[in-house]
């Protein structure tokens, strides 16, 4: 039997807070065409921009029609609160992110947000290394932006398929300490993967992010248990899931976890436990073995 994590277990990672959400009509500010079919896109929301935190997302209402049906999840990747902007990186991969790519300054929109669970922020200066693959470089403007803020040194492992799918160097926020590029197909940066290297980079940190496809954060977990005896850093991940509603009423991104004593099958909701988890929390196999439509 598979026990769903219940809003009152001690052992959640965290939950988000709902009552920080806002469902607000915010006008589109700019739409910023990037490589290929990538591009970001600005939104006033006064509002929402003094709550998001790295890591979490909207749900963004695309039209006020049927089509798309439901509101579609972006993570924040960036939000100011002194301007009152919000913006979002987005691929068009379907039809609510097509028809996002349309937008005009000047056209509204109704999100709602904050909503998940973000990444976890030092309390003290250190060194963290952001690893990105592809479209999973979304929350990362937002999280440096908040890391170089508290002092720390930020090191971004930027990968992807090929070049023009790699988060662009103009939109990296300035002080980052080092951006490594990587291209699966050595268009641009290094030839290889994000896990090329990656115990080298990974010396002196005492933190580690990670957001991109399923498949890329479970190579990044084991790669970092399977380094050669030195100092592992906390990695927190940034999980894909299919997100209904957006905070756990529709139970549609739940996600495999690790359990506490071994027997029961356990699941979290990626909506409210998650998008961010400990690794270590994750059951990989699992997730993995779950349908494509499903990671």
């Amino acid at each position: 039997m598979t026990q769903l994590l219940s809003a009152g277990a001690e052992h959640l990672t965290g939950e988000s807070q709902l009552s920080r959400a806002v469902d607000e009509q915010a006008e589109c500010t700019l739409v910023w065409p990037l490589e290929g079919n990538l591009f970001q896109i600005s939104f006033f929301a006064p509002e929402i921009s003094r709550q998001a935190h790295p890591g979490e997302f909207a749900q963004i209402w695309v039209e006020e029609s049927h089509t798309p049906l439901l509101r579609r999840p972006f993570s924040f990747s960036r939000a100011d609160p002194e301007t009152g902007e919000i913006a979002f990186y987005v691929g068009v991969v379907g039809e609510g992110s097509r028809r996002l790519r349309r937008f005009a300054a000047g056209q509204r929109a109704r999100i709602l947000g904050p909503l998940g669970h973000g990444f976890t922020l030092p309390d003290r200066p250190g060194r963290s290394v952001l690893i990105s693959g592809g479209l999973g470089a979304a929350p990362f403007p937002l999280l440096t932006q908040e890391l170089l803020a508290r002092g720390e040194e930020v090191v971004w492992i930027n990968g992807a398929r090929t070049a023009g799918e790699l988060y662009p160097d103009e939109l990296v926020p300035a002080g980052v300490d080092r951006v490594i590029r990587l291209t699966e197909d050595g268009s641009s940066g290094s030839l290889g993967r994000v896990t090329k290297g990656l115990e080298s980079h990974l010396r002196r940190a005492q933190r580690a992010y990670a957001c991109g496809p399923n498949q890329m954060l479970a190579a990044v977990f084991k790669s970092l248990g399977e380094g050669s005896g030195q100092a592992v850093p906390e990695l927190e991940v940034s999980i894909e899931a299919p997100m209904g509603c957006g905070f756990g009423t529709c139970l549609g991104c739940a996600i495999p976890m690790r359990s506490i004593n071994g027997n029961e099958r356990v699941l979290g909701l990626c909506c409210r436990q998650g998008p961010v988890f400990p690794a270590a929390m994750l059951d990989w196999e699992r997730l993995l073995a779950q349908p494509a439509h499903l990671e």
